[in-house]
């Protein structure tokens, strides 16, 4: 075989594997196409069944309809709400949806157990279903099912849902604040229990925290009580003071003074961080000595803070840019120019 022989059969191989190639684009194309137009037809028609009727006249769907219905009943059930989405429901119901939620729940698809819990989670009568998705053992399934069951005012207690999902180890994600601020809604007092949990992750603790915090100042007594009594756990404690500054309430105020005076920088940081989000003017003086800290972060926060209080934290400030000492000097005049940005 000479060389231009083969090059001339290698070539035709590889136009012979473009056209292969080609070929199936076009079949995959085509067989999508039809998929899309029999789904589009199965929708219109159920679409009727679904927003009016009687359920108790409706029969349960044959497999293909059905996943159409179980679809399409998710994706109006999220813009509906009250008797409307009941009604809704309860028409999927009768034709079969849950069933087939049920049944998806036993799929190898992580991703195909995760969107039936969710929707699930919207049927009354499923509770026990999603509850059990607890259990799953995928994290994403567990977590989704845990977000889907805080919304509800029946959810498990939060301590038993934290230990589901194994949080620390296994449940990283930052929704968990989400998870927090959703079983706050409904339990804010047990969701206040978590933080005396000996044996929960610290992760579980400041989600809590700051689900906590965002009910305003009800929990910043709690919170001062639990930045005095933290100062053995360096990781904790500048995340509790900071939790308690965005409460805003003034009964951290003894607490975050305190703070102020701590031995660790990030406990200095975060308390004056949290003075600048309370407001608090009474901290002026303590903040000025701090502008010449040995650490950057703790000059910035205070000088921020003295920025955020106010007319008197304003006057220590211009007071310190004048300072002989260069680092006080600088930590003022850098505050006072972003100020006027």
């Amino acid at each position: 075989m000479t060389t231009l022989r083969a090059l001339w059969e290698v070539s035709l191989a590889l136009c012979l594997l473009a056209m292969l190639a080609l070929l199936t684009l076009l079949l995959a194309r085509v067989l999508s196409a039809r998929l899309f137009d029999r789904t589009s037809a199965a929708r219109q028609r159920l679409l009727p069944l679904l927003l009016d009727g009687d359920p108790a006249e409706l029969a349960p769907l044959r497999k293909r309809e059905l996943q159409a219905a179980a679809d399409l009943a998710v994706e109006i059930a999220e813009m509906t709400r009250g008797s409307e989405r009941e009604a809704l429901l309860a028409r999927a119901t009768a034709l079969g949806v849950t069933d087939l939620l049920i049944v998806r729940l036993r799929s190898r698809k992580a991703q195909s157990r995760l969107n039936a819990v969710e929707a699930l989670s919207m049927f009354e009568g499923s509770h026990q279903h999603v509850i059990g998705a607890l259990d799953d053992r995928n994290p994403d399934v567990r977590l989704g099912a845990a977000l889907a069951l805080a919304q509800h005012a029946n959810a498990p207690a939060p301590i038993d849902i934290v230990n589901k999902l194994n949080v620390g180890t296994e449940e990283n994600s930052l929704l968990l604040v989400s998870l927090m601020v959703d079983l706050a809604e409904t339990d804010s007092e047990a969701v206040a229990g978590l933080l005396f949990e000996k044996n929960l992750s610290h992760r579980v603790k400041v989600a809590a925290m700051d689900a906590l915090s965002q009910r305003g100042g009800e929990y910043a007594p709690l919170l001062a009580h639990m930045a005095r009594d933290s100062g053995n756990e360096p990781e904790l404690q500048p995340r509790i003071f900071r939790a308690l500054g965005r409460t805003g309430h003034p009964a951290g105020a003894e607490a975050i003074m305190e703070g102020l005076t701590s031995a660790n920088w990030t406990v200095r940081a975060a308390a004056a961080e949290a003075v600048g989000n309370t407001r608090l003017v009474v901290a002026a003086d303590r903040l000025s000595t701090l502008l010449n800290d040995p650490q950057y972060w703790v000059r910035y926060r205070a000088s921020e803070a003295l920025l955020r209080i106010g007319t008197r934290g304003h006057s220590v400030l211009r007071e310190a840019s004048r300072n002989e000492d260069p680092v006080v000097r600088s930590a003022a005049l850098k505050m006072l120019a972003e100020g006027r940005a």
